[in-house]
Order: structure tokens, then C-alpha cells, then sequence
């Protein structure tokens, strides 16, 4: 499954939690996929993953909220990747 598409799913499924209620089972399962989606995706040390452990730890939604936003930011830069990696493949066929 393409990139953005699996940042977009996660997103999507945090405003889900959000709309029924704020199930804590249902936080908890989302917090551990977009964390481990944000790991795979930049790494560990990837400033991203360390802001999602640092302010999405507890079943609230302003925690929540912290890592929607984490996770758009995630895809910006996936996104702003692609885009150069492109950029560059053209660029190679010039010369």
C-alpha cells in the first residue's frame, strides 16, 4: 500500500476515535499503529517519533490531536520526498 495512502488511513482513524466517544481500547490500538508506522517510515530518531512518544501517551484527545498532527506532518514529508526523488530521476535522464 502506497505511503501517503496508509498515513491518510491512520489520520482517518484517529477522528474515528474521536467520533465514538474516545474508546480507550480503540486509542491505544491507533497509538501503537501510527507509532509504529512513524518508526517505519523515518526511523527511531527521526525527530517525529520522538514528539509521538513525548505527547501521545495518555487516552485523551489532546493527545490524540498531537499525533493527527504528527502524522500530517509524517505525510507532508513523504509527500516533499517523493516529489525531490522525482525531481532527480528526471534530471538523471538529461544527462
Amino acid at each position: 500500500m502506497d505511503a501517503v495512502k496508509q498515513i491518510e488511513e491512520l489520520i482517518e482513524a484517529g477522528w474515528h476515535v474521536l467520533d465514538t466517544d474516545f474508546d480507550e481500547d480503540a486509542f491505544q490500538e491507533w497509538r501503537e499503529k501510527a507509532y509504529k508506522y512513524i518508526v517505519a517510515t523515518v526511523g527511531e530518531h527521526h525527530p517525529y517519533a520522538g514528539y509521538f512518544r513525548k505527547y501521545v501517551r495518555k487516552s485523551k484527545p489532546v493527545d490524540l490531536l498531537a499525533g493527527g498532527g504528527i502524522l500530517i506532518a509524517t505525510k507532508e514529508g513523504v509527500a516533499a520526498n517523493r516529489s525531490e526523488e522525482r525531481r532527480l530521476a528526471g534530471a538523471k535522464r538529461l544527462f
